[in-house]
């Protein structure tokens, strides 16, 4: 059995997963406005501790047997490894160029093709799986793929962060892979937009992605052009969204609800609650609505299916969110990294605390495969059933 190389042109779209899980971000990036230095109690405190260090770095440096290591990234290391000693999963710290590679995906200014990836023992990036409805899935990529090149230059030997940033690029732009599987060669190219809309039976549909600085704007869009084509009603995709920019989930919200609704509940360490509430009149008010979701709904994605839920706005179609229920500030360093810290909690405008938990649908379903945001996916079989009153979800494949 031989591999042969397969050529796939993609258009670049969405984000390459590089986090497991979403975050929701209180503010966007905000810059370190404080001193670098501690208080002399602390430096006082902690100077036994730094002994240590430097004891472990001089061990290190003399012994290890590849040689002295960079410097850089050994600080970067001990600053990671302080961030995680808190034991929150939210709380991270983030290199520059990942730092910038998200940065720039909620922007929208620059996107992926939506696929996990991992480095294999021979040094090639290795495709762990395409996530659903994205280019990558579409153009026939599928997990175990080794990516040989891109744009013509190899990936053996290179690090992860240079080969994500080679992939990524502006929105509409085009990135060639080989590939080696077994198979035959093909090139395919593809183009679909950020928000993705489309029309089925009538009724219209949106799949967002994420919720970055255009969501919101695009979306509102979307539900312009619907009201025009007199759709019955909306199905809004939340799969494998993974969250975003709290501004942006509010934003949406705010198309679902009348204005100055409580949206979301933010509490911090000192117990103090700050409510968020929607921002604006709804563009399409009376029509039906339907939000699918999943286990890669996260964060962002909790708020606008909780406030569908608790205002009775909606049905949830689909299995329970991933249950991230916290809010992260991304503070920027002087070296354009990143430490994301959970500064509060948020709660459904009922006060459910998602964290650990998630938010169950009202009609429960497992995804059948089918092309997603169409009549073969049956998802979107069941949405329709649902809006149009008719009995759901028993006489669909993989119905749990």
């Amino acid at each position: 059995m031989s591999f042969h190389p397969v050529r796939v042109g993609i258009s670049i779209i969405i984000a390459l997963a590089i986090f497991v899980s979403g975050y929701m971000s209180a503010h966007g990036i905000r810059a370190a406005l404080f001193s670098v230095s501690p208080s002399e109690q602390v430096l006082e405190e902690i100077s036994p501790d730094f002994e240590v260090f430097w004891e472990a770095w001089n061990r290190l440096q003399d012994s290890y047997y590849e040689g002295p290591q960079n410097v850089h990234d050994l600080v970067r290391g001990a600053t990671r490894g302080m961030v995680d000693s808190v034991g929150d999963p939210h709380t991270v710290y983030v290199d520059p160029d990942i730092a910038r590679l998200d940065r720039e995906r909620l922007e929208g200014s620059f996107d992926g093709i939506g696929v996990t990836v991992e480095l294999d023992a021979n040094g090639h990036l290795r495709i762990i799986r395409p996530l659903p409805g994205t280019p990558a899935e579409r153009s026939g990529l599928r997990a175990g793929d080794v990516v040989i090149s891109v744009n013509g230059i190899e990936t053996r030997g290179r690090n992860l962060t240079d080969i994500i940033k080679q992939v990524r690029g502006p929105r509409g732009t085009s990135v060639l892979l080989t590939i080696s599987r077994v198979g035959r060669a093909e090139t395919i190219q593809l183009s679909v937009p950020s928000v993705i809309p489309g029309i089925v039976k009538g009724y219209g549909y949106i799949r967002l992605t994420n919720f970055g600085d255009r969501t919101a704007e695009d979306l509102y869009n979307t539900l312009q052009d619907f009201r025009g084509e007199n759709v019955r009603g909306v199905i809004l995709d939340l799969r494998n969204n993974p969250g975003g920019f709290l501004e942006s989930a509010i934003d949406v919200a705010s198309e679902f609800v009348p204005r100055n609704t409580v949206l979301v509940r933010e509490r911090t360490r000192n117990e103090e609650e700050k409510l968020f509430k929607s921002s604006k009149v709804p563009t399409l008010p009376d029509l039906p609505v339907a939000v699918l979701i999943n286990g890669g709904s996260a964060s962002a994605s909790e708020i606008v299916a909780g406030v569908i839920r608790d205002y009775k706005r909606g049905v949830l179609i689909g299995e329970t969110t991933f249950g991230k229920g916290s809010v992260q500030v991304p503070y920027s360093l002087s070296d354009e990294s990143v430490v994301r810290v959970t500064v509060a909690i948020w709660l459904t405008p009922d006060g459910q605390h998602l964290d650990g938990e998630g938010i169950a649908p009202d009609f429960t379903l497992r995804f059948n495969g089918g092309e997603l945001g169409t009549l073969e996916d049956n998802y979107i079989q069941a949405a329709i059933d649902v809006l149009e009153g008719k009995p759901c979800c028993a006489n669909y494949d993989d119905a749990a």
